[in-house]
């Protein structure tokens, strides 16, 4: 009886461990430069797909005004949990305007490790050996996502800071809709908030994805969306990781605005986010600013086709 409950124990163990081993997943950091000084981060998302030793996948990040997005390869070692990222480029770390920044080549060294409440890949980015006293390492620190699925969000509680995706038909037919516009139903805190324009864009399909990230170091801002004076997002906290929403958009109007509520300064205000908007195949990039004095707005226009 004690042998067999010995063995059974024992393969539990080697089953937990050989999954708490796996790099299969979305992992989601927030990378520093080595040097000493005020820099831009790298507000990343590392997805992993593991056969064997083998390691392949990309990493997403978001650097200044722009979102990169990168293929990789790798090599894990399962005995020293030790995961080995094949040179990928990163913008200089001084670059002012990404679109004219150096490529610096860099290899990824990571220590898995795991525990009850959490799995970590730390470690960074090195440059070359040529070029090690002029690109410092890019300082990462990878947690596991245990929560990618979709979520609908049909309460206002306090939102958890893991990734979410929120399902949302934002504008509801007729009467319905009208109901939710008056002003006497919007928060007059709201209402009192002058609206700052930030961006027209032109959108071709009447759907449209959303990606909304803290824009630099995590603070604890927490922001809410609206659209057409609708609340679409309640109040969230802006993080690393991506707040996804999709909407369907009102064929019967010509025009929208989306709006970013600040509901707090965080630490260091104002509230700056970066949001990410996907019209089918294309991608606009904007940094939406508001504080307790403007709500910063885009106006989105349909294409006529």
């Amino acid at each position: 009886m004690c042998k067999g409950f010995g063995w059974m124990l024992g393969l539990l163990l080697w089953a937990a461990g050989a999954r708490a081993q796996s790099l299969n997943g979305s992992w989601f950091g927030v990378g520093t430069v080595a040097v000493t000084g005020d820099y831009s981060n790298y507000l990343a998302e590392l997805k992993l797909k593991q056969k064997g030793n083998k390691v392949s996948g990309e990493l997403q990040y978001y650097f200044r005004d722009s979102l990169f997005t990168v293929p990789l390869t790798g090599v894990f070692n399962s005995q020293t949990r030790q995961l080995r990222i094949t040179r990928i480029p990163f913008p200089y770390y001084r670059s002012t305007n990404t679109r004219t920044a150096i490529d610096c080549w860099m290899e990824g060294q990571f220590t898995l490790i795991t525990s009850r409440q959490e799995s970590v890949l730390n470690g960074r980015f090195t440059s070359e050996a040529a070029y090690r006293y002029t690109v410092p390492d890019i300082q990462f620190r990878f947690r596991f996502s245990t929560d990618t699925l979709p979520a609908v969000v049909k309460e206002v509680p306090e939102l958890p800071a893991d990734t979410m995706a929120i399902e949302t038909n934002a504008l509801k037919p007729a009467t319905e809709q009208m109901r939710q516009l008056r002003p006497e139903n919007l928060s007059p805190v709201y209402l009192s908030r002058p609206k700052t324009y930030v961006q027209e864009i032109m959108i071709t399909n009447p759907s449209i994805r959303l990606e909304l990230y803290d824009n630099g170091s995590i603070d604890y801002d927490s922001v809410s969306l609206y659209l057409n004076d609708s609340m679409i997002l309640p109040k969230s906290k802006l993080d690393h990781k991506a707040i996804r929403l999709n909407i369907t958009l009102d064929d019967s109007r010509e025009e929208h605005e989306l709006s970013m509520f600040a509901e707090n300064l965080g630490m260091i205000p104002p509230n700056t986010a970066a949001l990410i908007l996907y019209d089918g195949t294309t991608r606009h990039e904007l940094i939406l600013t508001s504080d307790l004095n403007k709500t910063a707005t885009i106006r989105l226009r349909r294409r006529k086709l």
